[in-house]
């Protein structure tokens, strides 16, 4: 039995029309290698696991070729490329920045291998991994070899996390931004491994292995080469990929939203502790969810269709499912599933915090209260004084009822319902000491105002410096006179709700709020007319 290696090495590319989903990276490269314009120090960055040190290695190996094809491959035929194949150049140093990070370690790499031109060879090349991990010092003792080498060393930096890395080092490198690779171009590189391999694996299956790398070759050939190890016969099909990398199926994502849709929270629970009992990841349930809206969004309309990095059977579920749910629904929820999601690590009950999103979810339009429009309803303050006289003018009319009835039943006289009854002048007297009454009382239950209104006033509420808005123009007249106090003064009924929102604050003194409180509103048809009691500062108002 020969050793075994897995395929990410077996696979390396050895060229750089081998390396996949770079192609913006290595035909530059290739550029610069053809014109002979090499850079003293290179600087690749990118998400793991895209080709960033393969791409090191492959510069190292041409510029040290001694007949390169076309000046950018290599030719694997003369003795510095023997050795690279075979790991034994002199040429060739690689480094971990994480487990040398000090800056003595920097000095010592410096004084004992940057200073000495090769043995053999044209260059010598420092690949160093991981750079960000070197501390400030080691940085700072780098920088001015990094600035002016030797002409025979050239340094080519990978790290993934190109933030950490401090300017001045920047500043000395070409910068080489690595993407992340495609799922197209994942299963394109699978299937030709696979066939390589004699394995036989199923279209889905692929398309899972290469949504689960998440943009990384190296993590997709590690789930390759893992379900591989489980298959006696060297098949693999979708449901073995499932089961391996405990993902859950679309199916549940599907039947989850229809069971939504309808509104059949009992369904959706069930769903949910089956998904519980079968022992899948609570937290990876609520952003797979997350994820199944997010392609429904996707899938509405066709040109987003590309979007969708997955295969046609499935692509096809999700633009027929996408058709029955409203973006405004899909929108609502992904906004619902997010936010339990940020909130699930401090959960203490972590299955309850999820049905209670999913509650959400399924009775959306009662679990969010939706704006009002302004124009179909109105904000409607009466004041007590409104009520009294609303109060007092039906109190007076029951009264003339009753004893109008009184009147022609003390008289033993039918009373007439048909048209033009007949009047008499006692009855006109006695309405008109009643009406007399009415408003003699009602005056003296209502608090002493005038009701001479002004002129209705439309302009901008402003600010004052107290934090409270001016009522200069709406109680101009107040400081003028002090009898205006007791008008009537109007303002549009549109401003209302502006006024009480911005009148008291936490700026506004407590002799302001309690003036304020004073102030009695009533709506009369679209004009809300505000009652300035006599009693009342002007001087606090302005």
């Amino acid at each position: 039995m020969g050793e075994y290696i897995v395929s990410a090495r077996k696979y390396r590319p050895a060229t750089f029309d081998e390396v996949v989903g770079q192609e913006h990276v290595t035909s530059t490269l290739k550029t610069a290698l053809h014109k002979g314009q090499l850079a003293q120090a290179y600087l690749f960055t990118g998400p793991r696991g895209v080709g960033k040190t393969t791409c090191a290695r492959i510069l190292a190996k041409v510029v040290n070729c001694e007949n390169p094809i076309d000046g950018n491959t290599a030719c694997d035929q003369c003795e510095s490329c023997k050795a690279f194949n075979e790991n034994v150049s002199f040429n060739i140093f690689e480094l971990d920045a994480a487990s040398n990070n000090s800056v003595d370690q920097m000095r010592s790499l410096i004084d004992e291998q940057v200073r000495y031109a090769p043995q053999k060879g044209k260059y010598k090349v420092f690949i160093i991994d991981e750079v960000h991990m070197l501390s400030k010092q080691a940085f700072n003792a780098f920088l001015k070899t990094l600035e002016e080498p030797p002409p025979h060393a050239i340094f080519i930096l990978a790290t993934t996390e190109k933030h950490k890395i401090i300017p001045t080092i920047l500043s000395r490198c070409q910068i080489y931004d690595f993407k992340s690779i495609g799922v197209k171009d994942i299963i394109k590189q699978l299937e030709l491994i696979s066939e390589k391999e004699n394995i036989t694996v199923g279209k889905d299956a692929l398309n899972l292995i290469a949504y689960k790398a998440d943009g990384a070759m190296r993590d997709a050939l590690s789930i390759f080469d893992r379900i591989v190890s489980s298959s006696p016969d060297n098949t693999i099909v979708y449901k073995q990929v499932l089961d391996n990398l405990k993902m859950l199926d679309y199916d549940y994502y599907f039947k989850m939203v229809e069971a939504i849709i309808q509104k059949d929270l009992s369904t959706v629970f069930l769903l949910f502790d089956e998904i519980i009992k079968e022992g899948y990841d609570i937290n990876l349930f609520v952003l797979g969810l997350a994820e199944h809206f997010r392609q429904l969004l996707v899938s509405k309309d066709p040109r987003t269709q590309v979007l969708l990095e997955i295969g046609d059977d499935l692509k096809q579920r999700y633009i027929n499912q996408s058709k029955i749910v409203e973006k405004g629904f899909a929108l609502t929820s992904l906004s619902i599933l997010n936010k339990c999601d940020y909130t699930f690590p401090v959960a203490q009950n972590k299955r309850l915090h999820v049905e209670i999103a999913l509650s959400k979810v399924c009775h959306i339009e009662d679990a969010i209260k939706m704006p009002q429009s302004s124009t179909s309803q109105k904000k409607k303050i009466i004041s007590p004084v409104s009520k009294q006289k609303d109060s007092t003018k039906e109190h007076s009319l029951n009264n003339n009822n009753e004893k109008s009835k009184s009147s022609h039943s003390e008289k033993n006289e039918p009373i007439d319902t048909n048209p033009k009854p007949e009047i008499k002048e006692e009855d006109i007297n006695q309405d008109k000491a009643n009406e007399a009454k009415t408003e003699e009382k009602s005056q003296k239950e209502e608090p002493e105002i005038n009701k001479n209104p002004v002129q209705n006033i439309n302009t901008p509420i402003k600010r004052t410096l107290g934090g409270f808005p001016k009522l200069g123009e709406l109680l101009e007249e107040v400081k003028k006179e002090e009898s205006n106090a007791k008008e009537k003064l109007p303002i549009d009924i549109d401003k209302i709700s502006l006024l009480v929102d911005d009148m008291i604050n936490t700026h506004t003194s407590k002799m302001v709020i309690n003036t304020l409180k004073e102030l009695q509103f009533e709506e009369d048809n679209d004009t809300l007319n505000i009652y300035v009691p006599t009693q009342l500062s002007k001087d606090i108002l302005l």
